[in-house]
């Protein structure tokens, strides 16, 4: 569906030359919802517009349904702008036009017909569920309002591809949840390809099947997010997972606590057996668990606790050594 080869994008900067994307090759296959995650600066925004020429490439090349698009010019590069759908952070609605006029103007611009721009945004404005807002100016409406009308006029000319860059950054919480459920929606009920740009993990790992990671300007690591998250093989894709899954022991309980504190790290169906009350009856110990959670990836259970180990040392000992052996991962973060 995309696929980069050897993309790079330099820019002129206060006469330095900038590499703001180096050498990138990978491909988005059709049906994927997509991840491009990584740090500020990390050249995902620019590599995301290269998929439409918003940006030019400096070298390489962006195949889109199997065709290079690198040369793409008047007619054919209206063309394919009209196929690939764009949202934004900070939505880019006209406040001058009501939620209609502003779905409206896209069709439009390609020529539809009166009755069938009537049809067809009324189609869109029911699917985003805002078919009682077609009058209302932007002004009047909520952030997840507005980018709901966003994702609207992206679609509407019968979009193949939906770019969105940071979509939920300006959204809180539970309305960054409603829009991601509304992307889901576009993915299975439409068959658009979704390419995501973000530095949230929270949003590649409750929407995205596949996922890359970037760092100064290159990708570091590919793969299905399932995948990337709990085999993370990049050192950089490593740490910034960690930063999500570190907790710091608060240093009032540090100083009341005897014995070891372990990480333990359960993929998939082990994440839900009993293996702390199956070792703490097989070697005598005894549990306090200090922090945890289970979360689910593209419906597969990722779980990881922190917990206080007491007991004899020799049967704190073995206890550590069933759980490397019955768990993905148990690391000692602090000995006794």
């Amino acid at each position: 569906m995309v696929e980069f080869r050897n993309v790079s994008v330099t820019f002129k900067q206060n006469k330095n030359t900038v590499e703001a994307v180096k050498n990138v090759s990978f491909t988005i296959n059709k049906g994927d919802i997509f991840g491009i995650v990584g740090g500020s600066g990390a050249g995902k925004s620019t590599l995301l517009r290269t998929v439409n020429l918003l940006q030019p490439l400096s070298s390489g090349d962006v195949l889109v349904n199997g065709s290079s698009i690198k040369d793409y010019k008047g007619a054919k590069l209206r063309q394919l702008r009209q196929n690939i759908g764009m949202i934004f952070q900070h939505f880019n609605l006209a406040e001058n036009k009501t939620v209609y006029e502003n779905i409206a103007f896209v069709l439009k611009t390609a020529d539809w017909k009166k009755n069938d721009i009537k049809n067809r945004v009324n189609e869109l404005l029911k699917f985003v569920n805002l078919s009682d807002k077609a009058d209302t100016y932007p002004s009047k409406l909520s952030g997840g309002q507005k980018q709901r009308v966003a994702i609207a006029r992206a679609l509407a000319n019968n979009t193949d591809i939906l770019l969105c860059d940071e979509p939920t950054s300006a959204l809180d919480a539970e309305t960054t949840a409603s829009v991601l459920e509304l992307l889901k929606e576009v993915n299975e009920k439409l068959g658009v390809t979704i390419i995501i740009i973000t530095h949230e993990l929270d949003v590649v790992k409750s929407i995205c099947n596949r996922t890359a990671v970037m760092s100064e300007g290159t990708v570091v690591e590919t793969g299905e997010v399932y995948q990337v998250f709990t085999n993370p093989q990049n050192e950089f894709t490593k740490q910034l997972i960690a930063h999500t899954q570190n907790f710091e022991i608060p240093p009032e309980i540090r100083e009341n606590i005897t014995g070891p504190v372990v990480k333990i790290t359960y993929l998939g169906e082990r994440a839900a057996e009993a293996v702390l009350s199956q070792t703490a009856s097989d070697y005598n110990v005894r549990y306090n668990i200090l922090h945890g959670k289970i979360e689910y990836i593209g419906s597969k259970p990722l779980g990881i606790l922190y917990v206080n180990i007491t007991g004899e040392s020799s049967d704190v000992e073995q206890t550590i050594k069933a759980l490397s052996e019955k768990t993905y991962e148990t690391e000692v973060i602090l000995s006794a």
